[in-house]
This record gives structure tokens, sequence and C-alpha cells, in this order.
């Protein structure tokens, strides 16, 4: 042995005898040894293998029809807006909110390969008398249940509806849910597949990066976070958006608006054609619920249309007039939103800055009617066209049972669009 070597078996023994008297330390890697990896998407810009996401939505804005959508494109290897087709997957899918045959209705709405779903359910327990129970799934404690049920039936994506309830503790705390998030996100990582989570925000909640469950935990540890709700410029309520409000990556280049059928055979709604929509999350989160709230914005639309006709005003001016007519100032800037209203900057001799002014634009198409000339059709509702994901998919060949139910496959679809304004098919 050379000198030299022996020197440097000395120094690596005396730095390992030193790490054993110091104490605890923070450990540290010289970035140069690190790989970066590149994500891996099962939706590309929506949903993340090896990651959780989570899908934000007030009750019945429909996030478990759009959940069933997805599972149905993906089961089936059909692409879905923005990627391309690939294998087909196998799905998890885990209700904290509805009955297992309720869950498969959905899905056969949504098209899915039934043989490449499994409905998750309650855990089989044992307990201190050696006595086996059943009980709800609960994190965190089992989360590493999860993972196993992942490997054991290949699981290349996990939907979990209701994961707000699955918390054990107060759900407005940032720890107990970080807690609880963080072992989901790192089972995601160990097992490689996406978990996505569906959750409710707090009434009243306008930040769609914040707005999860009243605690930011909730979109802090999601890599992807995603809103859902009702387009604000829809007076039907016929539309939802779904948009991207938090990512890690790099986000879609646009949010997607989508109409909701109803499947006659099982009375569940179904996604019926999805398109580009300029409408942000900001503006998802921030559209009214109520119907009063609905009459009161649709007031405020007609009286800044009304006073804006004949020209453009000072800022401060429509303001002070509003809330003289009763309109609170924020309902107003929902309004100008609503409108497309233009502010445009108002300068003095100096070219300074002094005010702004609010004018109507030549024309405002309502956004929901906007960028409709190439949609992604759903595959049962749908026609072929690659760039779009559109596809032709032939009805599975076997029949429903003669009790109505399902023979392992989705028996043919018997789908009605529902009229602008009749009720739609639910979360």
């Amino acid at each position: 042995m050379t000198r030299a070597r022996a020197d440097e078996i000395d120094q690596v023994v005396g730095r390992l005898t030193a790490d054993e008297d110091r104490g605890p330390y923070l450990s540290a890697r010289i970035a140069s040894t690190i790989t970066p990896v590149a994500p891996r998407w099962l939706w590309r810009g929506w949903i993340l293998r090896d990651a959780f996401n989570i899908l934000v939505g007030r009750q019945g804005c429909g996030k478990t029809t759009l959940a069933a959508h997805v599972t149905g494109m993906l089961t089936r290897g059909l692409a879905l807006p923005g990627d391309t087709a690939a294998a087909p997957i196998s799905v998890g899918f885990l209700s904290l909110e509805e009955p297992a045959d309720r869950v498969v209705a959905r899905l056969h709405a949504g098209g899915a390969n039934l043989e490449r779903v499994q409905i998750l359910g309650d855990v089989d327990d044992v307990d201190d008398e050696g006595n086996r129970f059943r009980r709800r799934w609960q994190l965190p404690k089992d989360v590493g249940i999860l993972g196993q049920a992942i490997v054991e039936h290949g699981l290349a994506l996990v939907i979990v509806d209701g994961l707000g309830y699955s918390i054990s503790g107060d759900s407005h705390n940032y720890a107990v849910v970080g807690s609880a998030l963080a072992a989901l996100a790192g089972e995601a990582e160990r097992s490689g597949a996406a978990i996505l989570g569906l959750v409710h925000p707090p009434k009243g909640a306008s930040d769609p990066v914040t707005a999860a469950i009243g605690s930011t935990a909730w979109t802090a540890i999601p890599r992807v976070s995603i809103v859902l709700g009702l387009d604000p410029n829809d007076e039907t309520r016929a539309t939802r958006v779904v948009s991207v409000a938090k990512s890690n990556y790099e986000e879609p280049a646009s949010a997607l608006a989508f109409e909701i059928g109803t499947d006659a055979a099982f009375e569940c709604g179904a996604v019926v054609v999805l398109r580009p929509t300029s409408v942000s999350a900001e503006e998802v989160m921030a559209a009214p619920v109520s119907h009063e709230e609905r009459t009161e914005r649709s007031g405020a639309r007609d009286f800044l249309r009304d006073l804006l006709r004949d020209g453009p005003l000072p800022s401060d001016e429509v303001n002070r007039l509003a809330e003289q007519a009763g309109i609170s100032k924020r309902t107003i800037e929902r309004a100008r939103r609503d409108v497309g209203a233009i502010s445009s900057a108002r300068r003095d001799a100096h070219n300074r800055v002094t005010g702004w002014m609010i004018s109507l634009p030549e024309s405002t198409p309502p956004s929901h009617t906007a960028n409709q000339s190439q949609p992604w059709r759903s595959w049962r509702s749908g026609r072929s066209g690659s760039e779009q994901g559109i596809y032709d998919v032939p009805l599975p060949d076997r029949q429903p049972t003669a009790s109505g139910g399902l023979d392992g496959v989705a028996p043919p679809f018997n789908f009605v669009e529902s009229p602008p304004g009749s009720p739609r098919g639910t979360s």
C-alpha cells in the first residue's frame, strides 16, 4: 500500500470517528453529484407521476365527473388535451364520499375500461384482541397500506375522492395537514404512481393557490394544484372551467372548459366536450355561487355598460358612482373583468400618470363561447382528430346484464345532452 493511499484511509477513518462524536448535524451533498430528472406526466401539464396532485372544487361542480373522464381516457390509452396517446394504465379509485356502485356508474359514464380500475375501499384491520374489523382509510397512518395496493395492483394513478375526510385531526392545522400530505407525497414518489386528491374549498375562497380546506399545506405540498368551477361568464351555469393554479413545472397552454351531459342508464354526469378557454383560475374560484350573488353581479355588469356607453370615465369616478348605486367595490371589479373593461393611464402635461380611465372594449365575446373551433371530445361523444385528442373508439361488444347492471364492461352508452339551465350531473 502506498503512503498516499494509507493517508487517504486515515482521513476517512478520522472523519467517521469525528462524525460519531459530533452528534446531530445537517447532511449536505455537492449539487454536481445529484442528477436532475425530467418530470414524468400521466397528463402533460396536469397530472404528474411520482407525485401528489390536487383538484380543488366546490361541492357539485363536477370533480368526480372530470376524474371519471380522465380515468376513462387513460385506461383506454387515449390522449387528453395537450398530450399524446400512451399505453393504457391501471387506476385505483378510493371514494370517501360515495358507495362503490355509484363510483362504478360514474366510471361507466366516463367510458372507463372497468377491467383496469380497482375500486379501493375500507381498511381490513385487526384490533388489540386479534379480531378483524373494517374501518375507513385514514392519513397519515394508512399511507403505507395505499402503497401496498399500488404495488399489488400495478396502479399508475390513484384518485382519492373526498381526501379531506381522511385526515386524522384538524384539517385546518398546517402541521396536521402537512404531515398527512407529506406522507402521501412520499408514497407517490416511492411507488412511482400519480396520486390525485379531490377536495372542497372553503366558502368565500378566491385565491386558487391557497383555496383548499383552510390550510395552505393543502396546496403547498402538491406538485400540481388544479381548480375546477363554474365559468363566471356563462349565465346558464352549464360550463365548467378547470385550470392549473400552481405547478412546479411548465403549465398547460390554457385552461379547459367543458359541459356535463347525462348518462340516462345510471343518471349521472359525463364530460361532453373539452375546449380551450381564457378564464383564469382566480376567476373560477371567485365565481358567484348563490342566486343572489349572481343577480348582483349581473346587475353590476348592466350598470357598468350603461355608465361607459358614452365613453371612458376615471376609475375613481366609476367606483364612486357604483357605491352610490349600492354596488360594492369587489362586485364592480368583478363586473369590469366580466365585460372586458379596459384600463388606460391618464397623464398630465409632464407625462406623469395621474390616474386611470375605464372604457368598454369595442367587442367583448363571452369567454365561454370563445376558442371552440378545436374541441377535444370524450371518447363516447367524439370523432377522431389526433392533434386535438379526439378519437373514434368502438363501444364494447358485451351487453349489460338483464338487471341493467354491468357485466364487466360498460353497456352501450345512452347519452343525452342536458339543455342549458337544466340540472347537470354533479361531482
